[in-house]
């Protein structure tokens, strides 16, 4: 019957569990034994609070990795084996035992000894090399090593203290742990456990989630945390509070929300309600081929930081729930109290390493990273810092005060999603009637993000609506003495078409002269084209459009633009070339009939046949292709007066000849 909860291909490969709590042997000859028993107190002695580790007799290793397949051990050795380690296991003041189980992997017998941490710690060992004498052994990294000095002396200091998860919940008995909720757990780690009969008090001894005292089986903090379906009964700090706010000082309240339940489902339900604030931001360019994708939010980023905040918090004096706190331009995540003793503000600074101090708790990290929500030992930080700077985020904050009384790890949002939401919030402003308010606050964005072009050109588009051209003016200069401005291109065309307003077309032109096309995406570009026509330098216009017509090919407003250009070239080619003029003509009439093909907009077609019916006069084509143009344009215009008027004086013409 199997006792180990782990999955036995995760522990060899380290999936789950840091090489420091892995031990490999090819066997236990006699200079192995005292080593192995070294390991085992140094394990027992957990001197960083990481539950101990395990040593794996019948795998050879190369730099602490295993290398398989495994050589195995002789199946006429096991007892052999497991007498000599008992033996010694004697030897050890106070008495320990690790617990041995053998396993058949990849056709070959391995002996497993979990080394789970000690109750009674420190542990002494007989030295390795040195006689008879006996010494305190840890582990540091992947080796094992005697303890002394400072480091000796910490050791001493943790003297039969045990970490508060793994401590007994002596007031309750073991029935309160919920066999479904242990049986999803083992399946999740896929623990050979999960295939034995239902979970039972023997599953829980195997699991170390329950302990006997005085008459009565009780169970461990971790278990109750993790295995019952309300531990915040039991455990006020175990639940979430995620309120998100409208502006910074966090005045303006949007919504509130809780959560609570077994531990590994809270943080996965946060998460899942976190991820809809991770908005997936997508930047498209003419310069490049593929689009930019960022979020708003790196999930990696909120992941390791909110499990972070469940695995180092105290459960066992605070009582605050641990807060995420949703700003327009900030996610903050804090935890109760702040890190243990021994940690610097300086040490999660980039670059940095938090150091490798004891943990506050051993089992729910342990538990949390079978189930893959934690990652290893010390690379919580700076994967936070790696992804942040990845997506191109700033990069994270972590602060606490001097008396650790909290720590909190503050994600900005990507720049992008900040304007995104000062756009929504303003827009939403502006059309209940708030424009002061919208003005307000495009210009605190500024402050904040001060190269985000979209919010210029939004703010100069407010002031011209509201009639401040000369605001719009002192907001274009102040983008224009900004370096790195990105997406600027739209405050140059609002600007130009406010000049064209305010009848000042030579202005318009010389803002418009600055524009590269190759920096302007598809609107931008349609936008630009448009406004040099309504200057009236049609002939720039068309040959924005010609020279990016391969990009407008399905694009109905460029169409429906460039055949405009081209009918209104027509016009002023005509009587001094005819020739031209009928060329343009052909081609205007060509790229309306593409409107109507690529747009479902039936006003948009409307007006297409109403123009091609004008065309068709023109190019003296049959009578029945122009009254055809007509009827089309009349079935989707109805009520448009210029089209009925036109169709009636052609119709009276017609007749009249």
């Amino acid at each position: 019957m199997p006792i180990l909860s782990i999955n036995i291909d995760d522990l060899l490969k380290a999936r789950t569990i840091e090489t420091s709590r892995l031990e490999f042997k090819n066997g236990l000859s006699e200079q192995q034994l005292p080593q192995v028993i070294a390991t085992i107190a140094a394990f027992a002695n957990d001197f960083q609070n990481v539950n101990g580790g395990y040593v794996i007799l019948g795998v050879a290793e190369i730099n602490g990795i295993a290398q398989l397949p495994p050589v195995g051990i002789d199946p006429e050795r096991v007892d052999d084996y497991q007498k000599k380690i008992r033996g010694q296991c004697n030897r050890i003041v106070p008495e320990y035992y690790p617990r041995i189980e053998l396993e058949d992997f990849q056709g070959s017998q391995l002996l497993i000894l979990h080394c789970p941490a000690g109750e009674a710690r420190p542990y002494k060992a007989p030295a390795v090399r040195g006689g008879e004498r006996s010494v305190y052994y840890i582990r540091q990294g992947s080796e094992t090593i005697e303890a002394k000095g400072q480091i000796e002396k910490e050791l001493l200091q943790q003297t039969a203290r045990i970490p508060f998860d793994d401590r007994a919940y002596t007031s309750l008995d073991y029935d309160v742990l919920s066999p479904i909720l242990i049986k999803k757990h083992l399946q999740d780690v896929r623990s050979r456990l999960a295939s034995e009969h239902e979970p039972d008090l023997g599953t829980f001894e195997n699991m170390r989630i329950v302990k006997r005292i005085n008459g009565h089986t009780a169970p461990l903090n971790v278990g109750v945390m993790f295995f019952t379906s309300s531990p915040d009964e039991y455990f006020p700090g175990l639940r979430t509070e995620i309120v998100q706010f409208g502006d910074d000082a966090g005045g303006n309240l949007l919504e509130e929300k809780y959560f609570v339940g077994p531990l590994p489902e809270q943080i996965r339900s946060v998460l899942r309600y976190l991820g809809s604030f991770s908005t997936t931001l997508v930047e498209k360019s003419a310069s490049r081929a593929e689009a930019q994708r960022a979020e708003a939010f790196p999930f990696g980023a909120m992941e390791e930081a909110l499990v972070n905040a469940y695995y180092h918090r105290g459960y066992d004096t605070a009582r605050e729930p641990i807060k995420v706190y949703l700003y327009p331009d900030r996610m903050e995540i804090i935890s109760y109290p702040g890190p243990v003793t021994g940690i610097k503000q300086a040490q999660f600074q980039a670059g940095h390493r938090v150091p490798p101090v004891p943990n506050r708790n051993r089992r729910i990290g342990e538990f949390l990273k079978e189930l893959r929500l934690a990652e290893m030992r010390n690379t919580g930080i700076p994967k936070i810092i790696r992804t942040m700077s990845d997506n191109g985020s700033p990069l994270p904050q972590f602060d606490f005060d001097d008396d650790r009384t909290y720590f909190r790890v503050t994600l900005p949002a990507h720049p992008d999603y900040v304007v995104l939401q000062s756009l929504r919030e303003t827009a939403y402003l502006w059309v209940t009637g708030q424009q002061k308010a919208a003005i307000n606050r495009l210009e605190e964005t500024l402050r904040s993000t001060p190269t985000a072009g979209q919010v210029y050109s939004q703010l100069i588009d407010y002031k011209i609506e509201s009639g401040d051209l000369q605001g719009a003016e002192v907001t274009f200069d102040l983008l224009k003495q900004q370096d790195g401005i990105t997406n600027k291109e739209r405050a140059y065309i609002s600007l130009a078409q406010a000049y064209m307003h305010y009848d000042q077309p030579q202005k318009a032109i010389q803002l418009l002269s600055n524009l590269r096309e190759s920096d302007l995406d598809d609107n931008t570009l349609i936008s630009l084209a448009v406004n040099y026509k309504k200057v009236h330098q049609l002939p720039r216009a068309h040959q924005i459009f010609s020279d990016n017509s391969d990009r407008f090919t399905n694009n109905p407003r460029a169409l429906n633009e460039f055949a405009d250009v081209k009918f209104r070239l027509a016009k002023e080619a005509w009587p001094r070339n005819p020739q031209l003029n009928n060329r343009l003509l052909t081609e205007s009439a060509e790229l309306y009939r593409r409107v109507i093909q690529v747009t479902d907009d039936s006003i948009r077609q409307g007006w297409c046949w109403f123009r091609l019916a004008e065309i068709y006069q023109l190019l003296k084509k049959p009578i029945s292709d122009i009254e055809n143009a007509y009827q089309q344009a009349l079935a989707a215009l109805p009520d448009e007066q210029l089209v009925n008027e036109q169709f009636s004086r052609w119709t009276n013409k017609h007749k009249h000849r």
